[in-house]
């Protein structure tokens, strides 16, 4: 029989709501709430011997935290699968069911599968480390997403390796294997050719993932009148990075005074592991122009600088991640007032 432990957030645990959203990890014997049917979707081929759970806010806030004293339990626990979710369309729960399975995967050797919709940001953060499910966006999914995760659950359990994405229920990982098809390269790409012409399905070998075409917004009017930000992909933050911006991949960003008229060395210094800092950490105003922004705005081309910067790392950056850190960014902007932005990049 196939142990299994179940990950779930504060919510689905049955241990209160947003209100609870920072308890920290703990563990309860057996399934609760979801896992009750998950169980019985094992068909007595596997157990769910314990249910981890912890905050939405606690897993994404305290990230190593989390990861360790979720690993600690894991290794007293020993199951064979992990079966995480399904989380659908809910961004923290779906980041903290992909790092929970990504680290129990890299570190213990630990399988295991989730179930999120497509559009929640934890697919393109972890879909090529771990295997997602796609499920509805409301939670009047969980009866279609616990038999396909079941069934999952229990062929990684057993230690066989799973077939395409197409074929077992999972959403593409970007991972390309050589297969024999008995025709040549050029008659498959004739034959894909010739389908697309007449109309007829085909599935090309070749995935492309598209990228996201951003309509310019309108200009502004008078920018004698504006109120212009400065922000930065740069990773600069104050000296030590006290708020531990990551140097790539990152999963934070932060708003910093600006201060006077000109930074100088010593005010600032970049944490960002794309480019050689050294120039950047001579002189701050390289990546965030704020003697230049002054300049504008005593001369009358702008209104006003908003007196504080925000910055984030582009190095590496996931593409959903950068999305939430956009829109967040954005959003607390437009509550301060401000019209327009200076985004400068490495």
């Amino acid at each position: 029989m196939v142990r299994v432990v179940h990950y779930l957030n504060q919510f689905f645990a049955r241990v209160g709501g947003e209100e609870k959203a920072d308890i920290p990890l703990a563990v309860m014997d057996g399934p609760v709430g979801p896992g009750v049917a998950l169980e019985k979707e094992l068909k007595g081929a596997g157990k769910v011997v314990a249910t981890i759970y912890a905050g939405d806010n606690f897993a994404n806030e305290h990230r190593g935290e989390f990861v360790e004293a979720a690993l600690e339990k894991l290794k007293e626990i020993r199951p064979e699968v992990i079966v995480a979710g399904p989380a659908f369309n809910a961004g923290r729960y779906g980041s903290a069911c992909g790092l929970f399975l990504k680290s129990a995967r890299e570190k213990l050797g630990i399988p295991g599968v989730t179930g999120l919709s497509p559009d929640n940001p934890g697919v393109e953060m972890y879909r090529n480390s771990i295997y997602i499910v796609p499920t509805s966006g409301t939670a009047g999914g969980m009866g279609k997403a616990l038999p396909v995760l079941a069934h999952l659950a229990l062929r990684l359990g057993e230690g066989i390796e799973l077939g395409p994405a197409e074929e077992e229920g999972y959403l593409p990982r970007g991972i390309r294997r050589n297969v024999f098809t008995g025709l040549s390269p050029a008659r498959r790409a004739v034959e894909m050719a010739i389908a697309r012409v007449k109309g007829k399905p085909f599935r090309t070998e070749l995935a492309v993932i598209p990228f996201d075409r951003v309509e310019p917004p309108p200009p502004i009017q008078d920018l004698s009148k504006a109120t212009i930000a400065l922000v930065t992909e740069g990773g600069i933050v104050p000296l030590g990075n006290p708020d531990q911006l990551e140097t790539r991949n990152a999963n934070k960003w932060f708003h910093y005074r600006l201060g006077g008229s000109d930074f100088k060395r010593g005010d600032l210094e970049a944490w960002h592991g794309g480019h050689i800092t050294d120039w950047v950490n001579e002189d701050p105003d390289r990546n965030v122009p704020l003697d230049a922004a002054r300049a504008l705005e005593q001369s009358g081309m702008i209104g006003k600088l908003y007196d504080e910067f925000c910055v984030t790392t582009g190095n590496a950056g996931n593409l959903s991640r950068m999305r939430r850190i956009g829109r967040e960014m954005a959003e607390y902007l437009k509550e301060k007032h401000v019209d327009g932005v200076i985004l400068t990049a490495t």
